[in-house]
């Protein structure tokens, strides 16, 4: 698989490592929900589809997925971080924040050619995913400094592996510190890069992958 560009690993990869780095660092929550706000856009790309369901393009949290060969040894780190830290709140938070850095945002472990999140309603994206196979994220790096149009082939998984991972890494961080026993889990959706545009207002729409 050809190597990504390194502008697009720098401005994607590294800016949201660092930003996670920044929220642990934070000395208050005013200051973790400015840099959530301030950098909504690439943490949380819009993602358009097109298909049954009509033109359709919402917010996506998104993350990284596991190369093959790493994926069943982090699945086993969540399962046992998930136990060890429910409902201990910024503790749990703290060393979620901490495990991500050190894993999640480690290029050994990631195969930056895939992002995954949720699917938590079975609205317009699914249906045009299921029939088409493509989706298109837009990433803005703030306040505005680039942006980037990835469109990719995207399928939905609801068992397995990928599908377990998604939800243990979201449950690290929105399920575990709280103890939500009930938190559900959701169809995880991938997405395999297959063209980026350069859409920062220096290349205008400029292929470079």
């Amino acid at each position: 698989m050809k190597q990504l560009p390194e502008k697009f690993i720098q401005e994607i990869f590294n800016e949201r490592k660092h930003m996670a780095t920044k929220i642990m660092q934070a000395g208050n929550l005013d200051e973790v929900q400015n840099l959530l706000i301030k950098n909504s856009y690439l943490l949380s790309p819009i993602v358009a589809t097109c298909g049954p369901a009509g033109p359709n393009a919402a917010p996506f949290m998104v993350s990284f997925v596991p190369r093959p060969e790493k994926l069943d040894t982090m699945i086993q780190q969540l399962r046992s971080m998930r136990e060890q830290l429910w409902g201990k709140g910024g503790k749990a938070m703290s060393e979620a924040l901490q495990w991500i850095v050190s894993h999640v945002y480690n290029l050994d472990n990631i195969d930056p050619h895939y992002l995954a999140s949720h699917m938590m309603s079975r609205g317009h994206t699914w249906i045009n995913i299921l029939s088409t196979g493509k989706a298109t994220l837009a990433f803005l790096i703030p306040p505005d400094r680039g942006a980037y149009e990835v469109r990719t082939t995207a399928w939905i998984e609801e068992k397995g592996p990928i599908y377990e991972y998604v939800n243990l890494l979201h449950d690290l961080m929105h399920a575990v510190p709280h103890g939500e026993s009930s938190h559900p889990w959701y169809p995880a959706v991938i997405f395999k890069i297959e063209e980026i545009y350069d859409n920062s207002y220096q290349q205008l729409g400029t292929r470079i992958y």
